[in-house]
């Protein structure tokens, strides 16, 4: 003998609706609400490690960020020179002024600048020296 077939339609009725229900509450499109993560001030001073490497000693060294002098007044001494300071990075990078200087005729000379802030990604650019001399600009940015 057979069941009957609408008991065995509602009891399949009944599994599909017991199923959806959680289904539907699962993958309905309703917003969830988030919370907004604290926006990185643009303003805030980040604290940065800056070492400037060279093979021959240079008579004068200087690394300047919007004319403000980063490197320690002393004369340079042996490589790598690093110096701790702090300044706003802004999401557009920063542009570093690199001079320096050595014996006239003397060979070309490199200098590595690197950029080490805190809890971003070193970054470092070499410039060589054209007649003894180096006088230009780095650019560092980072991507957020």
């Amino acid at each position: 003998m057979r069941g009957s077939p609408p008991f065995q339609l509602a009891l399949l009725l009944l599994g599909f609706f017991v199923l959806g229900v959680p289904l539907v509450q699962l993958t309905s499109g309703r917003p969830v609400p988030m919370t907004p993560r604290p926006a990185a001030s643009a303003e805030a001073s980040r604290p940065v490690l800056i070492r400037v490497r060279y093979v021959n000693l240079p008579q004068t060294l200087s690394v300047k960020l919007g004319g403000k002098e980063l490197l320690p007044h002393t004369a340079p001494g042996t490589s790598p020179l690093e110096a701790r300071t702090s300044f706003v990075i802004p999401p557009e990078g920063i542009e570093l002024h690199v001079q320096a200087t050595w014996p006239a005729g003397g060979p070309e000379m490199p200098v590595t600048v690197e950029i080490e802030p805190d809890g971003l990604d070193v970054q470092s650019h070499t410039l060589w020296s054209i007649d003894g001399r180096i006088d230009d600009t780095l650019a560092f940015a980072w991507k957020p």
